[in-house]
């Protein structure tokens, strides 16, 4: 009988944490994403804030003025939300490493501070309520939340 060490995969999201630089990288087998202009990837984000919703890593290219919510791999396929862009297997994206700080792109959820990804169900619920406005009628109970800027 032969002995084999387990060893606990890391979350699939672990790369990315692992980069010391801006890096291409194809979406759909680590993660999928989902791009969104960046004032909705900011109410939605608040929105899953104030629920205490886990929030998975979220990156802002204030370049191109979007944010890109990371997801688990294969929940891009069959995604359908107004104003996003599902990035699954075939899509590319460049991806900052952990506290980047040179240049357009900024996490405003780290991933060396986050969950492994956002919920596609939650990010939906989230990114609904961004577009419609019903955001701006949720107070957080108790709680205080840092204003982020994307």
């Amino acid at each position: 009988m032969a002995l084999h060490s387990y060893r606990p995969q890391q979350p699939r999201t672990a790369r990315v944490r692992e980069l010391s630089k801006p890096t291409l990288v194809a979406a759909g087998k680590d993660w999928d994403a989902i791009r969104v202009e960046a004032s909705i990837g900011l109410r939605a984000l608040r929105f899953l804030e104030v629920r205490g919703i886990p929030v998975g890593p979220v990156l802002c290219d204030q370049g191109s003025g979007q944010a890109y919510f990371l997801i688990p791999p294969g929940a891009a396929r069959g995604w359908q939300q107004e104003h996003t862009q599902a990035l699954g297997e075939g899509s590319w994206i460049v991806l900052a490493p952990p506290g980047w700080e040179d240049g357009l792109l900024r996490w405003v959820t780290d991933p060396a501070d986050s969950s492994a990804y956002t919920a596609a169900a939650d990010l939906t619920i989230a990114l609904t309520a961004a577009t419609s406005g019903r955001h701006q009628q949720v107070t957080p109970r108790g709680r205080q939340h840092a204003k982020r800027q994307l």
